[in-house]
């Protein structure tokens, strides 16, 4: 069976749901804000593991474990970098001194560094709680819901 309708459906939701987060963040004082990010992520990848469950009758085997793991991880990041990228352009449309300083940024190792050591403090746990959560979390789901694996 393909995977790619819950790729779909995660990236859906996981868009809607980062859109409504990033306007709360905004209203919410910064540190408070910041923990927001992960919720887009966590909601989706609970919300698709129900939908695969109802309609697969069982828990994800470990191939498809895998595959969802690392597919909702490239499609969170994608689209964060993508949009990152996008919203710099947009804002840089009237004011091009905003994109050169982003490209500024960019050449330098210690920023490129700094993002890169926030963005894996945020993504390695967000990989091992997902294959977690397909793992075992997703079989004793099954169970309770199926009275079966």
């Amino acid at each position: 069976m393909s995977l790619k309708r819950y790729f779909l459906i995660f990236f859906l939701i996981c868009l809607v749901l980062t859109c409504i987060c990033g306007v709360l963040a905004a209203l919410l004082p910064a540190g408070i804000g910041g923990v927001l990010t992960a919720v887009p992520y966590l909601a989706a990848m609970i919300w698709v593991l129900f939908h695969f469950l109802k309609r697969n009758q069982r828990a994800p085997n470990q191939a498809e474990r895998k595959r969802l793991t690392l597919g909702y991880t490239l499609i969170f990041w994608g689209y964060n970098i993508a949009f990152q990228i996008l919203g710099v352009a947009i804002f840089a449309y009237k004011d091009p001194e905003i994109w050169q300083n982003f490209l500024l940024y960019l050449q330098q190792p210690q920023f490129i560094t700094i993002v890169l050591i926030m963005a894996l403090l945020l993504a390695i746990p967000l990989y091992l709680l997902t294959y977690w959560f397909y793992g075992p979390q997703a079989k004793r789901m099954a169970l309770k819901m199926f009275g079966h694996e």
